[in-house]
């Protein structure tokens, strides 16, 4: 995937097209101004979907919106998964350590693994509230 140009895309295709502001302004009703004014909030990721495509129709484009994921999406799903799973196990392990019934590191890592696969399977992983092990909820990000 391509990254945005430095001054935006509406700029860059403008110029490629070779088209001034004042040619976009006039295909879109509006200053010379204003269309810095637009094309200094794309370049801020701050110009709304709805007016990026009425700058594209102008330019005779076509808006693409996409979400690409950094990664597989289940890898991503494993991923939080098993930090859950991990901090929501330590406190266990903490708690049996206090008592002398450590776990073995190998084991430890099968049971948190398999707590992962539980998690996914109960759709328990996107909580912020990684703080109670009993399953109760306190939502470590304040949002309820």
């Amino acid at each position: 995937m391509r990254a945005k140009p430095h001054a935006g895309w509406v700029r860059a295709i403008r110029t490629a097209l070779g088209m001034s502001q004042r040619d976009l302004a006039a295909r879109l009703g509006i200053s010379d101004v204003a269309v810095h004014k637009l094309e200094r909030s794309e370049q801020d990721g701050r110009i709304s979907l709805a007016k990026l495509a009425e700058v594209a129709a102008a330019m005779d484009c076509t808006v693409v919106y996409v979400l690409a994921p950094n990664s597989s999406l289940e890898d991503t799903v494993l991923r939080q998964a098993r930090r859950v799973a991990a901090v929501r196990l330590g406190y266990v392990a903490d708690t049996m350590s206090l008592e002398d019934q450590t776990v073995a590191p190998g084991r430890r890592a099968v049971y948190a693994e398999a707590y992962a696969r539980e998690l996914i399977a109960a759709g328990d992983i996107w909580r912020n509230d990684v703080s109670k092990v009993d399953g109760t909820t306190s939502d470590l990000s304040g949002e309820r």
